[in-house]
């Protein structure tokens, strides 16, 4: 069990990759170079599609397992809309169409990210203890470093082992993807914690 030193806490964990999805979001409409507006790009699709299922694996469900499963379906039909028009913006070569898809992908998770953060993280904030606000943040983290880095909209939702095992082979497949392509990415604002 971690010190009280080193507690983590999953709504802070949720709410970084929150605030900086809306980062890169800022830089890539302000920035005028192509190249790093493509990296800014990569990075943003990268960071909504781990997310999405770093909740998934983790998060909800624990939500599920508190009571909370009609919020958990909610979420996940909203997670499943994101991931088709992160896909979508994915898989669309630099243009004005691909803004207008990165725009339609990052409007969506923004309001998504505006409901959890104005109903569902208070809440459960308030009814948790600290050893189960860290040990689900550690969850969270570690569901972070198995998410594929690319959307999935077709990949199992069920925050079981069926999409883990997807998006273990999914993980690596995107991976090798990327070397492949020389996907290059941007630093983020913020960093979550080592907690290995």
């Amino acid at each position: 069990m971690a010190t009280t030193s080193n507690m983590l806490d999953v709504q802070q964990e949720i709410l970084i990759d929150h605030r900086n999805v809306r980062n890169l979001w800022e830089r890539y409409q302000a920035e005028k170079d192509h190249d790093e507006k493509m990296r800014i790009a990569n990075t943003l699709v990268r960071e909504m599609a781990i997310h999405g299922d770093a909740e998934e694996l983790s998060y909800y469900k624990f939500l599920a397992e508190h009571g909370k499963g009609d919020v958990v379906q909610h979420s996940k039909e909203e997670h499943h809309e994101i991931k088709r028009l992160v896909h979508d913006a994915d898989t669309t070569t630099a243009g004005p169409d691909f803004d207008a898809k990165i725009a339609k992908a990052f409007q969506a998770f923004d309001t998504h990210a505006r409901e959890e953060e104005e109903s569902i993280l208070p809440e459960m904030e308030k009814n948790l203890t600290s050893e189960e606000k860290d040990r689900e943040a550690r969850n969270f983290l570690k569901a972070r470093e198995m998410a594929p880095p690319r959307a999935h909209p077709s990949a199992p939702q069920s925050g079981g082992i069926p999409q883990k095992l997807a998006g273990m082979q999914a993980n690596l497949h995107d991976k090798v993807v990327n070397t492949i392509r020389g996907t290059e990415y941007v630093p983020l604002k913020e960093q979550h914690p080592e907690t290995f």
